[in-house]
């Protein structure tokens, strides 16, 4: 049995529409139209936004678990607690960790796929470190300094067979000795290979750009930009991404990391087309807990809520953030003035293409996985849908 959608003002890639009809058809989008006839079950929207689901890259946990907890348990709590903020479709996403760790994290991941009817909404998962600029390094943030190494290919080998084809993304300090070789396994394996926790001078930062990373993790965030070192002034990855039209950044839309302005820079420089909207949430995000364990509860960091962010006890760094997609959503529309359309290319089509499935999510269109957000005028996610199905 399907569906019928009425009265959706719906978020397309071009416009956002009167009041129309959207028809769901076995799991997917089959018609979009001003008058549809169809024995189907109905949902009036009433004029509110019809948005695609979102898909969020860089994501950590929710709802008091963390993916590095390295569950089935775990990936399954976070996972649902961001469907019912609108992420249909999510990337977990490893921090920097042992190498026990880190094969705790993939077989925990593949056991969660293979079993929990959850399990398809997580294509892959992206890994955040371990090899990044080292402890004293004001780019390392909320990652353990104790844990940080250099790039270790005969690791990066072990990592690569454990995860049997599950790692979409691999983040790296492109500065660090091998980055070049690393850059090259992963484009082999068909990772895509980012520049993350760097303190890469724009030089270093062209470099690793040639030699294949494409992508800017937390883009502004435990990355560098101009700046004097030791009387020379230089510029950093930020100047670099800016100048490399192939390169794409993703930014943390919860309203803290990202001033408005800067936010406004990427987007026309870059284009929506090149910028991602993610959550970098973590495990206290879907909850009302003030502190909280980022990383694994046994070996993690601990984190407090301060001003809406997480950042860690000392206040020396944010550490990750407590957004959800629905957040992201009303500070970008709300508070960014960012028109709908913008802002679903962000936290939707961008990110989709971003781990290849632009064909199946991502937008609304025929043909396409109905995977849909009911949002109120002020920004509210009130219904989600997945697979076609109302959550």
């Amino acid at each position: 049995m399907g569906l019928l959608i009425k009265n959706a003002r719906a978020v397309l890639p071009d416009r956002v529409t009167s009041p129309l009809q959207v028809l769901i058809e076995d799991g997917k989008i089959a018609a979009i139209d001003e008058t549809i006839s169809a024995s189907a079950p109905t949902l009036d929207l009433a004029g509110d936004y019809l948005f695609p689901g979102f898909v969020d890259v860089h994501i950590h946990g929710g709802g008091g678990a963390d993916f590095m907890d390295a569950t089935v348990d775990a990936f399954e709590t976070a996972v649902k607690a961001h469907l019912q903020r609108g992420t249909t479709t999510l990337v977990p996403t490893a921090m920097t960790a042992t190498r026990q760790e880190l094969l705790a994290f993939l077989d925990a991941f593949l056991a969660f796929r293979a079993t929990s009817p959850y399990g398809s909404h997580t294509p892959g998962v992206h890994l955040e470190g371990p090899y990044f600029s080292g402890a004293d390094s004001k780019s390392k943030g909320a990652q353990k300094g104790d844990v940080l190494r250099s790039i270790d290919l005969e690791e990066v080998e072990q990592l690569i067979k454990a995860a049997k084809g599950s790692i979409l993304r691999w983040d790296a300090a492109p500065e660090l000795a091998h980055s070049a070789e690393f850059a090259t396994r992963l484009k082999k394996e068909g990772i895509l290979c980012a520049a993350a926790h760097t303190d890469a001078t724009g030089f270093e930062a062209q470099a690793g750009f040639e030699a294949g990373f494409s992508h800017v993790t937390h883009f502004y965030n435990a990355c560098t930009a101009y700046k004097k070192r030791e009387q020379l002034v230089t510029a950093g990855i930020v100047e670099a991404a800016y100048l490399d039209d192939a390169v794409t950044v993703e930014l943390i839309c919860d309203g803290k990391h990202i001033p408005k302005h800067c936010l406004h820079l990427a987007l026309k420089i870059k284009g929506a087309d090149k910028v991602l909207g993610i959550t970098d949430a973590t495990r206290i995000a879907c909850t009302d807990a003030k502190t909280g364990m980022l990383g694994s509860l046994t070996n993690g960091t601990e984190v407090i809520v301060d001003d809406g962010v997480a950042k860690l006890p000392d206040m020396t760094s944010f550490a990750g953030s407590i957004c959800t997609m629905d957040r992201a959503l009303r500070v970008l529309c709300a508070d960014y003035d960012v028109d709908c359309v913008t802002a679903a290319k962000m936290l939707s089509t961008t990110p989709a293409a971003h781990i290849g499935m632009a064909d199946t999510i991502g937008s609304i269109a025929p043909g396409k996985t109905a995977d849909l957000v009911r949002v109120t005028p002020d920004f509210t996610v009130k219904t989600v849908i997945k697979n076609g199905h109302v959550c």
